[in-house]
């Protein structure tokens, strides 16, 4: 069986005898404890090892860095780092993440699996919500396992790829497929045309984001659930506060505040266009969770998808901004300007046209 495992005390003879083998430099991932002998592994490289992964005896500019160990059943053939978070010097250089396979295990898909379950401990690990890897040029196979685990060339100079990819999980936001599941449940709950809208918002978000330099799959996600309130019935304002409390439940605050800011592009309760239908104490929450937000660009992201997403696919943002007029008989000034505010500052962003950037003529939701 495949599996990671940290370094620690219980292993140190098989670790030795990996580490002593590795390189000192092999594609970028350097190994200060090349040829070490046994006694030094045990009384130095290995506390190190453990010491650096709880942020203890870092040399000046260094990160905590939890070293793992792949193994396939009782053998060890890689080895992976996670670097806890980045410093300026990690986030123009090695990244996240460093990784070695051992020459006869190369191009078995040890790597693409050893990197996936890499990707899982960097969930609890890492803040960003990108991992952010570097590869060099004349290294096609370690850039195929980084985009097979879901990564997407941001960058590149004359030695490097650079490689980002997406980091949900707890504290943050679901995955696509835990994403895409929720929405097919809670349409199940309360079937409507809201589904589709919803899909097209994640397709739209998920296009500018890509453009804009955000997270594309993060923008998808909250794209696909910030009306996942409706879950719980017809309600209007009612279901803000329901998505905002049923993604806090799941342990998805991201999502969650991605419900709760969609219909307030000015971060103002009297901007709402509809019925104000919900308890004292839900409107409560509304309230105080929208005085404490300071809206950053996937707030903004979110808001004008919502404002260019209908059930068929993508429309024209006035257009839709006069289908909701025209069905509630108001559409505040304020609210209108603010999204072709977040029109205009998108194109800027992305250097194109909105609509090309989500191909509002060909794309419909499935």
């Amino acid at each position: 069986m495949i599996h990671l495992k940290k370094a620690c005390t219980e292993d140190l003879e098989k670790e030795w005898l990996f580490v002593k083998d590795m390189p000192e430099d092999e594609n970028g991932l350097t190994n200060a404890w090349y040829n070490v002998s046994r006694q030094d592994f045990e009384e130095k490289a290995l506390p190190e090892m453990i010491a650096f992964s709880e942020g203890k005896g870092l040399p000046e500019g260094y990160v905590p860095e939890t070293f793992f160990f792949l193994w396939d059943d009782d053998t060890i053939i890689g080895q992976f780092r996670i670097r806890h978070y980045l410093c300026e010097s990690l986030r123009t250089g090695a990244g996240h993440i460093g990784q070695f396979i051992a020459k006869p295990f190369r191009g078995k898909g040890y790597g693409t699996e050893g990197l996936r379950l890499t990707l899982e401990e960097a969930r609890s690990i890492v803040p960003e919500e990108e991992i952010y890897l570097r590869v060099l040029r004349n290294n096609p196979a370690s850039l195929r396992i980084m985009l097979k685990n879901g990564g997407r060339v941001v960058a590149e100079d004359e030695e490097h790829y650079y490689v980002r990819i997406a980091n949900p999980g707890k504290g943050r936001y679901p995955d696509r497929a835990e994403a895409e599941k929720l929405l097919a449940e809670a349409e199940q709950c309360n079937p409507g045309p809201w589904g589709n809208h919803s899909r097209t918002a994640a397709h739209c978000a998920e296009k500018i984001a890509l453009y804009a330099g955000l997270c594309p799959e993060k923008a998808y996600i909250l794209g696909l659930l910030h009306d996942i309130g409706r879950r719980f019935g017809v309600r209007h304002l009612g279901h803000v506060s329901d998505g905002y409390t049923y993604m806090m439940s799941l342990d998805y605050p991201d999502a969650a505040r991605i419900c709760l800011t969609h219909s307030f592009n000015e971060m103002k309760f009297e901007g709402y266009i509809g019925k104000i239908d919900t308890s004292e104490e839900e409107t409560t929450l509304i309230r105080s969770k929208l005085a404490e937000i300071i809206p950053d660009d996937y707030d903004r992201l979110i808001q004008l998808c919502d404002a260019i997403s209908g059930a068929e696919g993508v429309m024209d943002i006035v257009d839709r901004m006069s289908d909701v007029k025209r069905r509630y008989g108001i559409y505040n000034q304020g609210k209108w300007d603010r999204n072709l505010e977040l029109k205009a500052y998108f194109e800027g962003r992305m250097q194109r046209d909105l609509y090309d950037a989500v191909e509002k003529d060909s794309y419909r939701p499935v």
